[in-house]
């Protein structure tokens, strides 16, 4: 702090209960300890500087310089109640005004390093506290503090051993702010911190109970800081360093467990932090900065619990950044969060009966930003949120003796939004990592488990200007809903689920720019991977060993959508390209009973470009180029009994983009856009009935309209409903795999050239072995379907230029859509066996060109079943059957018109067939094809 003078108070405080005590009781015992601290500092002046100084130094109810001990043979109570209050104000119309106000340590019991207690123990160790620090002046510099420099403790203490039942409870509670204002004068400014250092409820190193235990700990924080200026900068941070609802790190005295309890125990640790930083000025920079560090629920290392256990960790976050100003430098917002967790474990939880373990995470964030600018004098609102790593439950290794109940859930929601007049406006807004539920070792379950991980993210980015640059982003890294990192092995029913699912969301507005300014909004990229459940392939054993039946379920579901809008530069919207969502990935399972496992994700993604600018100006829209959509993606699975498997994918994908005087550009997936039902390499081994399920199904649309600029509007996408399945049960088998498609193209163009492009391919079935050419795959009734279809419309129209409409821009030889219902399978069945293979495609390509060329070109290649390898101990049905509508048109009135359209329909095709019983083999093709080309120039 800077020398005061003229008006200058100062106050300082240490208080303490007890302290530095060791108590020997041979009966019961108790032992309560209060101090309350109340400090003000207040300075007030007209003319000349003013500063106040209030500093506790520590208050506590128990605390020690050296050490804190406790012996009772009997029954003990312990209660330590800490209440603190700093408040330092600072006022003066002409001269700089500084108020700080410290807390160094609080506690309400501490520094305990033994507490022997021969019967039952009641404690209670709280802290709550609350600090203000002000300052304001009418001409000069305003600068306020709220500190908490050390650490808050509700309990704290090592070497606990209790004979009998143990209750304890730490609360450490916190009002931190810090206001700031100031209104002119040379080199004003007004700067508002609010600092928290540590807070931890409970922290246990080292705990025995012979009995029963109950265990809480809460971490309860409000941190705020206010700038507010007119003619200078306003600077406002609040910020935290670390968050502990309960900790138990340590080892017990006679054990090797940090928590070690005979019989039930309840363990609860609780974070609840609100963090907000508000900066505004009129003249000068504004700068927001709400800065939350690493917050737990619990952070525990090893536990065991010798009966029932339960044992519940959250964390609850808030943190906001606005910031302000009109003129004179940016206006910039910042909401970050380094880490989140609601339930931590780095050694092993054993409990001896039943256990429920519990993690969660709600975080909410958001940053805003705020500038005006002027000519000449243009400014930069700049809003960002970062999540960082945010976990419901972390487990090491588990094992559970009885009923097992594990639930890791995260829900995380981020907000940006900048808005400027004259002047660029940046909203971004990121995630590094949300997991539910993940496990670094073994988890053990002797009985029946249900075992469940959930993360949902919701974020958004919106950037608004008038003249100037506008960039949103709304991005995540890795969402994962449950991920095994090692063996689950569960000795009754399994009940496994993984979610996960997300909605990002990014929208940029502008109406003037100037040289690069342009409008650029950006949902979801390559970073973005999404995994529903996930778990191992074991190098001996099986990554999911379950004992009896099974529900094993994993999904991941997105929503992307990004909007970009100009009306003087260009405008680029680019959603879920690069991205990967996988349902579940399941490394090898077993399953001692029945088995229901479902795969199934699913990506809604939209991009919109538009502008209205001048020659030259773009509009660009992408939609999930390279993106890859799979249900179910395993290595092997074997199954006592009867075994339903459905892996399903879902993908629809939108992009829109329009220009008034610059090329407008389209693209709804590519050529390495890929849906997959079932990914290959699943060996798969069913005792009983065997139902399995493939399905990839996808929807597509790009529309590219422009006046005076090129039109080009593509769609892609590579569809599988099953590749590379080894299936092989003892009973009947039922095996679907169907992969649809729905594809829309179209371009418009006034001006110049327009070009509407596809590039599609669909297999129901892909590679499929059910048995061998002497051992049979399926025991009972063979029932094989294998679908494929796609419709697809391509339209292209140009009023000047050249029009296009066909898979790429090029010759007789472009590339041909590719519809399979099955290919290269081996199915041998002991009994009857059905065999459908349907390819259908349904196709509408128009080109249109008032001045120049018009060209046409459609192709397919359909197959019914191709390389069909076939051994059936019964009676068997063979049905191919394909369809095709293909029409061109290609329609011009002063240039040449050109329309080619091509179909390659088989239905069955290749392969060895033997059947035992009565055979009906049918093939069906109907292909109705027409190229129409018209011209009158």
């Amino acid at each position: 702090m800077a020398p005061l003078n003229q008006a200058q108070s100062f106050d300082t405080i240490s208080a303490v209960g007890l302290q530095n005590i060791d108590v020997n009781v041979d009966a019961e015992a108790t032992v309560a300890a209060t101090s309350t601290a109340k400090s003000a500092a207040l300075s007030e002046n007209v003319t000349g500087d003013s500063g106040s100084l209030s500093d506790v130094v520590f208050n506590s109810g128990l605390q020690a310089t050296t050490t804190n001990t406790f012996d009772v043979s009997s029954n003990a109570g312990l209660s330590g109640i800490a209440t603190t209050t700093a408040n330092a104000s600072s006022a003066t119309s002409a001269g700089n005004a500084a108020g700080f106000a410290t807390i160094g340590d609080s506690a309400g019991l501490s520094d305990i390093s033994s507490l022997q207690v021969g019967g039952e123990l009641n404690a209670l160790g709280k802290s709550v506290s609350s600090i203000t620090g002000s300052a304001e002046t009418v001409v000069g510099i305003a600068a306020a503090t709220g500190s908490l420099s050390g650490a808050m403790q509700g309990f704290e203490a090592a070497g606990i051993d209790v004979s009998s039942n143990a209750s304890i409870q730490g609360l450490a509670q916190l009002s931190n702010s810090a206001t700031a204002a100031a209104t002119s004068g040379t080199s004003s400014s007004s700067t508002a911190t609010a600092l928290a250092n540590n807070l931890e409820g409970a922290s246990l190193n080292g705990l025995d109970v012979g009995g029963v235990a109950s265990l809480a700990g809460q971490a309860s924080l409000g941190n705020t800081s206010k700038a507010t200026n007119v003619e200078g900068s306003a600077t406002a941070n609040s910020q935290l360093q670390t968050a502990t609802g309960l900790e138990a790190t340590g080892t017990a005295s006679a054990t090797t467990f940090g928590v070690d309890v005979a019989s039930d125990a309840t363990i609860t640790g609780l974070s609840s932090i609100t963090s907000s930083a508000t900066a505004a000025t009129t003249a000068g920079l504004a700068d927001a900065n709400s800065i939350g560090g690493t917050i737990q629920g619990i952070d525990i290392a090893d536990a065991q619990i010798g009966g029932v256990g339960s044992i519940t960790g959250q964390s609850t976050f808030t943190g906001s950044a606005k910031s302000s100003n009109v003129t004179g430098g940016n206006s910039t917002a910042d909401s970050t969060l380094t880490a989140a967790g609601g339930l931590d474990a780095s050694e092993l939880i054993d409990v001896s009966s039943d256990a429920t373990l519990k993690g969660l995470s709600s975080i909410n964030m958001s940053a805003t930003a705020e500038s005006t600018g002027a000519a000449g004098a243009t400014t930069v609102a700049d809003a960002l949120f970062n999540g960082g790593n945010v976990t419901g439950a972390s487990l090491d290794e588990v094992e559970i003796g009885g009923i097992g109940n594990v639930l890791g859930q995260v829900g995380f929601t981020g907000a940006a939004q900048a808005s400027n007049v004259t002047g660029a406006a940046d909203a971004t807004g990121d995630l590094a990592r949300a997991m539910g539920l993940e496990t670094l070792d073994n988890m053990k379950v002797s009985s029946d488990a249900t075992l469940k991980g959930i993360a949902s993210v919701t974020g958004s980015a919106t950037a608004e200007t008038t003249a100037g640059d506008a960039n949103a982003a709304a991005r995540a890294g890795a969402i994962n809903g449950a991920d095994f990192n090692d063996l689950v092995d569960i000795g009754g029913i399994g009940s496994i689920q993984g979610a996960a699912s997300f909605n990002l969301s990014a929208k940029s507005t502008n109406v003037t720019g100037v040289g690069a300014d342009s409008s650029d909004a950006l949902a979801g990229n390559s970073s973005l991977q999404a995994s529903g459940l996930a778990s191992i392939d074991a190098s001996t054993g099986y990554g999911i060993d379950i004992a009896s039946d099974a529900s094993i379920s994993g999904t991941a579901i997105g929503s992307l959508k990004a909007d970009a809008f100009s009306t003087a530069t260009d405008a680029t919207a680019n959603a879920g390209n690069g991205s990967d969502l996988f349902g579940a990935q399941i490394g090898d399972l077993n399953v001692g009973g029945i088995a229901s496992v479902t795969g199934a994700a699913q990506l809604t993604s939209n991009a919109t470009a538009q502008n209205v600018g001048g020659i030259g100006l773009d509009a660009v829209a992408a939609s999930g180029l390279g993106a890859d959509v799979t249900g179910l993606d395993a290595n092997l699975f074997d199954v006592a009994s009867d075994a339903t498997i459905t892996a399903q994918a879902f993908g629809t994908l939108n992009a829109t983009a329009s220009s008034t005087g610059g090329a407008a550009t389209a693209a709804a997936g590519n050529s390495t856009t890929d849906l997959t039902g079932l990914a290959t390499g699943l060996d798969l081994n069913i005792g009983g009935v065997g139902t399995l399920s493939a399905l990839a199904q996808g929807s597509e649309s790009a529309t590219a309209t422009s006046v005076a600029g090129v039109a080009q509007a593509s769609a892609g996408m590579d569809l599988s409903g099953a590749i590379g399945l080894d299936f092989a049960s003892s009973s009947d088998g039922s095996l679907t795999g169907i992969a649809k498609l729905a594809a829309t193209a179209s371009a418009s163009s006034t001006g110049a050239d327009a070009s509407a492009n596809g590039n599609f391919s669909a297999i129901g079935f892909d590679n499929l072995d059910i048995g061998t050419a002497s051992v049979a795959g399926i025991g009972g009734v063979s029932t094989l379907k294998g679908q494929a279809q796609i419709a697809g419309t391509l339209n292209a129209e140009s009023v000047s230029g050249d029009a296009f409409a066909g898979i790429t821009a090029g010759g007789l030889n472009d590339l041909t859509s590719t519809i399979t219902g099955m290919d290269n399978v081996v199915l041998n069945g002991a009994s009857d066996g059905t065999i459908l293979g349907t390819a259908s495609g349904v196709f509408n390509t128009t080109a249109t060109s008032t001045m120049g060329d018009a060209s046409g070109f459609s192709a397919q290649n359909l197959t019914g079943i191709s390389s069909l390898n076939l051994e059936l101990g019964g009676n068997g049905g063979i049905s191919a059957i394909v369809n095709d509508t293909n029409f061109v048109t290609a329609h011009s009135v002063s240039g040449n018109a050109t329309a080619v359209a091509s179909v390659d329909a088989i239905g069955l095709d290749g392969g060895t067939i033997h059947i035992a019983g009565n055979a009906s083999i049918m093939a069906n093709v109907g292909v109705d094809s027409k190229a129409e080309a018209h011209t009158i120039g």
